[in-house]
């Protein structure tokens, strides 16, 4: 038990390694969610462009 405890307190190291553990989880998550937001942004875009190329407005000609 002692040895679990000197390593979760990493002596008197623990007080900068678990917030920089904390502190990267938290910038990792951040990052992860921007990506996926961006995905969906992405996506979206790359429909709007495709139904744009299907369905293009174009002119009708008179008798049509």
């Amino acid at each position: 038990m002692d040895n679990t405890d000197s390593i979760l307190s990493m002596t008197e190291h623990g007080a900068y390694v678990w917030p920089s553990y904390g502190i990267v989880a938290v910038v990792l998550l951040l990052l992860v969610v921007q990506t996926l937001r961006a995905f969906k942004r992405t996506a979206k875009e790359l429909e709007q462009a495709e139904a744009r190329i299907k369905s293009p407005t174009s002119k009708t000609e008179p008798g049509e």
